[in-house]
């Protein structure tokens, strides 16, 4: 797998960040507000930070592990 370079890499993020703000620019004409629209971004973050995502898998790894031992009784 080639990995992009810098212009290329620049490229992408400009792509990208029209993409966002088109449709950041339609949740607000359909009537949702700055900060519920705030909110939604800052979810989104969070759900891609790598430190989180991992906390996450590990919590999900032991209520299933949970799950699977109250239905085996």
């Amino acid at each position: 797998m080639d990995f992009p370079n810098s212009d290329e890499k620049k490229e992408l993020f400009e792509e990208a960040y029209q993409d966002i703000s088109a449709i950041l620019a339609r949740l607000r004409d359909q009537g949702f507000s700055d900060m519920e629209i705030f909110d939604f971004g800052k979810s989104l973050i969070n759900h891609f930070d790598p430190v989180k995502m991992e906390h996450l898998k590990k919590e999900s790894d032991y209520q299933d592990a949970l799950f699977r031992e109250a239905n085996d009784m």
